[in-house]
């Protein structure tokens, strides 16, 4: 199920205090309502009764999606890189093993949405992050240069001329507010997911930080 507590939370505009619900976990099998608010933002928003104030208040808690097996631990305290990457012990909530389940964490609010994303159209996150490591390096370094990251966004329909559909990022700006979209043919995605299957150095085991950093170290560790 999921858990929630009610704190009392001081706005930082008018400096009245005022009650927020922050979730240690959140389980949208139970509560689906709460995937719209996480995916929204909603869930991390609130909004001052006394002047009005929209207040993005972040907080650490478990995502759990039971029907899809995987589970996502949100933090926004981001830790420095040795300690990101290492395989966090955290111990397997009752109803997941590593057998069946993928564990991840992040960091960051877009992170989270994008590995919901992705798990429930139960894709390999560690492909997409390789497809998305050949964009930034070897495609399209504009993306770099330009301080973008890119999000995994859907997959296309089928169509003639692409018979598996299009794999679609979302490029954000860090630098100014503005949004591209950039597309890859499935079949890249099939490739990468070969080629995982005949190397196993990047499995994800574990709680682990799956994102371009952990494909940068995978890839200098071969």
């Amino acid at each position: 199920m999921s858990l929630e507590r009610k704190e009392i939370i001081t706005c930082p505009q008018c400096n009245n205090k005022s009650e927020f619900v922050f979730w240690d976990s959140i389980n949208v099998d139970l509560d689906p309502d709460m995937r719209a608010k996480v995916m929204n933002g909603e869930v991390f928003r609130w909004t001052c009764p006394h002047c009005g104030a929209n207040v993005y208040v972040p907080f650490e808690t478990l995502y759990h999606d039971m029907k899809h097996k995987f589970m996502i631990m949100f933090s926004p305290h981001e830790p420095n890189e040795e300690d990101k990457y290492d395989i966090t012990d955290i111990p397997n909530p009752i109803g997941g093993t590593s057998d069946e389940y993928s564990f991840r964490m992040v960091y960051d609010p877009n992170r989270l949405k994008e590995k919901i994303l992705i798990f429930e159209q139960e894709l390999n996150d560690v492909a997409i992050e390789k497809l998305k490591y050949i964009m930034i390096n070897y495609v399209d370094s504009s993306i770099a240069l330009d301080d973008e990251e890119l999000f995994f966004a859907g997959v296309t329909e089928v169509n003639e001329k692409d018979k598996y559909g299009r794999m679609v990022f979302r490029r954000l700006s860090q630098k100014e507010e503005r949004n591209g979209f950039f597309s890859f043919p499935m079949e890249k995605y099939y490739e990468q997911c070969l080629t995982l299957k005949l190397d196993n150095r990047f499995e994800a085991k574990g709680w682990t930080c799956v994102d371009e950093g952990w494909i940068s170290r995978k890839i200098k560790e071969l």
